[in-house]
């Protein structure tokens, strides 16, 4: 009972009121270069934005922050290609970490040369006071902003030793998704070895937190400094794809797929990819059969994504292979999880136990009807079985929670047989005189 008050007093008695909340869905992690030193004069200022996460709403702030578009840099591109897939809800929040340092990366005329950074720049570290950089300031956007990324890439990076392996690792920590490019210029051929162990670069792996992206898309040069200005150049797939799955969770949902969708703000595809619909043997079906996110053009239509799938197809064969089953798992834990938060070290009493499970399923439920499901099938309960007096004498609680995503039209067969009967019909004769 908590301590009496002699006298007059009022008593907040809402907190069972709390709701069931969902984080931010449509966030993304991007790492990259920058020429900072062209927009930022003095090293303090430069500090400001080396190994920072700052925050990219709008396209036009690309410029303030980053700087204009130059060779070798990646950042003001990567950014441009993610807001170039925008409709009329945008494409959420980004989290960009610029780890080229200018007054450390230097050639030696002692210029600022982004070439001089390297995979653990990209990858970072924690220093000695704890504070990270690189990759790993994903992890510290909850204390910031009140979020975990749920995209999370490299653009130009990626390739690099170790620098795979550490998006996946965080991805898995935080519920997040990265994407990995492949190399400029492999051949279909190259691409689906590269799933095995003996390729010429490394797609291998059944995670399904990772996302396989080939071709790169070619883009016009802005960088009005090169001798290219102007002319189309290739550029990472990775951007474009993050940019629609942005755009698909703000227009559409989470539960969406970002398959089928237009890619914006490029040339073309860099290589071409054969798309012939009903047939088994175009390029996209041994992409999609290999877990990789292809493109696929059509007359009249322009390239659009192809692929429901991430890395973890085929050879896993859960739902959570496809791209939007995972996305919901993960917004669906989080929202759980940061609710029970609230709940953790308070009295286990059986109000408050039937409490949490009626604000849970109110939520989860709540998401199951309509045109546009979010979810097909859900519910949350107090584990009645596996709880026991020794589990409440020791603090710890049991609850189960089961779900079931929505479907996505994968495959549409159509069962096609000649019917003779039919020409009765158009002539206005009846079963028999037809027969």
């Amino acid at each position: 009972m908590a301590e009496r008050i002699f006298g007059p007093e009022i008593v907040d008695a809402n907190e069972d009121g709390v709701l069931v909340r969902e984080l931010k869905a449509a966030t993304a992690f991007l790492v990259g270069t920058a020429p900072i030193h062209e927009v930022h004069d003095t090293p303090a200022e430069q500090a400001k934005y080396i190994n920072k996460p700052i925050l990219i709403r709008r396209e036009k702030d690309i410029a303030r922050h980053f700087g204009p578009f130059r060779d070798g840099y990646t950042l003001p591109q990567k950014l441009r290609a993610m807001f170039k897939q925008s409709k009329t809800r945008g494409i959420g929040t980004i989290c960009v970490i610029n780890v080229f340092d200018p007054a450390a990366h230097k050639d030696d005329a002692d210029k600022p040369d982004p070439s001089k950074v390297g995979a653990l720049d990209i990858i970072g570290a924690f220093d000695a006071m704890g504070r990270p950089s690189g990759l790993k300031l994903a992890y510290s956007c909850y204390q910031r902003f009140g979020w975990f990324p749920k995209n999370i890439g490299a653009p130009g990076f990626d390739g690099l030793t170790g620098v795979r392996a550490e998006m996946a690792a965080i991805c898995a920590r935080i519920r997040a998704r990265c994407y990995w490019d492949a190399p400029y210029g492999v051949t279909l051929q190259q691409l689906v070895e590269a799933r095995g162990p003996s390729g010429s670069f490394d797609f291998q792996t059944n995670d399904t937190r990772v996302n396989l992206c080939w071709p790169m898309m070619e883009t016009v040069n802005l960088d009005d400094t090169s001798a290219q200005a102007g002319q189309v150049i290739p550029d990472h797939y990775s951007a474009y794809l993050m940019g629609i799955v942005l755009m698909s969770v703000m227009e559409y949902g989470y539960q969406h797929s970002p398959s089928n969708r237009a890619i914006k703000g490029i040339e073309g595809a860099a290589q071409e990819v054969l798309y012939v619909p009903g047939d088994g043997s175009s390029d996209t079906q041994v992409t999609r059969s290999n877990g990789i996110i292809s493109v696929e053009e059509r007359f009249g239509k322009g390239p659009h994504t192809s692929g429901n799938r991430n890395a973890g197809y085929p050879t896993k064969t859960t739902m959570l292979t496809f791209f939007h089953a995972q996305y919901t798992q993960d917004v669906l834990d989080e929202a759980v999880l940061h609710f029970l938060d609230e709940k953790k070290d308070r009295v286990g009493s059986l109000a408050r136990i039937e409490q949490i499970e009626d604000a849970i399923n109110a939520w989860g439920i709540g998401k199951t009807g309509g045109k546009d499901p979010e979810l097909s099938g859900f519910r949350f309960a107090f584990d009645r079985e596996l709880m026991s007096t020794a589990y409440a004498a020791d603090g710890w609680y049991h609850y189960t929670l089961e779900f079931a995503p929505t479907g996505i039209m994968e495959t549409l067969t159509v069962r096609r047989s000649l019917n003779i009967n039919l020409l009765g019909d158009a002539l206005g004769l009846s079963q028999s005189e037809a027969a």
